[in-house]
């Protein structure tokens, strides 16, 4: 009788158990693609969902008293957006103040001038930024809803470094620049040299800007920290400027975002960010509805706080018409 040898035997078992093998990997590999592209069509479907849901759905009574105006059109949701310095529990005033207009096919901002003097529910008359400052974000809501006319109950509540990490998120901005304004960002952000605290929390420390937009329109790329320099320059002329480079922030992180709509990674990023840096009274139904149709609309319209013709300024206060900035809003708003 012939025997195979047992070298030869356990070498052929051997070439059956790498074929075993070999063939557990694609069966394993087909599953997981089966399953992801499963999780990317249920993904795409409550997107689709989410975005579908009518603004005015959002616009419901809040269980305090907000000041709120009745009767205005469920077009829009109005969100009033709080930007204030890293320490948010001191009693701080609110650095920056807009009120973010999301509908269907329009998206929205308004900048409201910090030392704007209005009527402060308790607290007689005082700037508008001091709203946060004495009651937080609701007496924040509360005033702007009486000053002009407004619906507002939603708000977002960031701190300056919040804005770092959201232009990081979408990979920077491309803004126009002018030398005077490259000074003032490196200016700002040479405070931050060294600073181990804004490097634990970003990562990593202020580069200073080399270029500026010599002809008036070739744009400069600036990441997070150069942008948060930007948007904080005060030196340079007027806090009427100063909101409106705010304002080209924003636009400028929007339109970074629209450019990468369909990678995943900057999703992850911005939700990351969310997450452990934003306070909202929105729940999650609304943040994922509003923030897919702002994603999708057409150019970001802005508008700022008093209007022109409708203010005194000392330098230091700004006395305003409020009846004809409550109706310059509204206009503004739902046309």
């Amino acid at each position: 009788m012939f025997y195979e040898p047992y070298e030869k035997r356990r070498g052929v078992r051997r070439e059956r158990e790498r074929e075993r093998r070999g063939g557990c990997a694609p069966r394993a590999l087909l599953f997981l693609v089966k399953l992801l592209f499963k999780l990317a069509i249920l993904i795409l479907i409550l997107a689709v969902v989410a975005f579908a849901l009518p603004p005015g759905l959002f616009n419901v009574e809040p269980e305090t008293d907000l000041g709120i105006r009745a009767g205005l059109p469920d077009s829009h949701v109005n969100i009033l957006v709080l930007g204030v310095d890293a320490d948010r529990g001191n009693g701080q005033r609110s650095d920056t103040m807009m009120i973010l207009s999301v509908g269907y096919r329009s998206l929205k901002l308004t900048s409201i001038l910090r030392d704007t003097v209005v009527d402060i529910e308790g607290h007689g008359r005082g700037k508008i930024n001091g709203a946060y400052a004495y009651g937080g974000a609701e007496l924040a809501m509360r005033t702007v809803n009486e000053t002009f006319g407004m619906n507002i109950s939603k708000y977002v509540l960031v701190d300056y470094l919040t804005l770092a990490r959201l232009v990081d998120a979408v990979g920077g901005v491309d803004l126009v620049i002018t030398e005077a304004e490259m000074e003032q960002i490196n200016a700002n952000n040479s405070r931050y040299a060294g600073s181990t605290f804004i490097e634990s929390e970003l990562g990593y420390l202020p580069k200073m800007v080399t270029e500026y937009s010599v002809d008036g329109e070739t744009p400069v790329h600036l990441d997070g920290l150069q942008a948060l320099g930007f948007a904080r320059i005060r030196k340079l002329d007027s806090d009427f400027m100063r909101t409106s480079r705010q304002r080209r922030v924003v636009q400028a992180a929007l339109a970074a975002l629209r450019a990468q709509i369909a990678n995943p990674l900057v999703y992850v990023r911005l939700i990351d960010v969310l997450l452990n840096n934003v306070e909202t009274n929105m729940n999650a139904v609304e943040i994922v509805s509003l923030g897919m149709k702002a994603l999708v609309c057409g150019e970001l319209e802005q508008l700022r706080l008093p209007v022109d013709g409708s203010y005194t300024d000392d330098g230091s206060n700004i006395s305003i018409d409020a009846a004809a900035n409550a109706e310059a809003l509204r206009a503004f708003i739902y046309g």
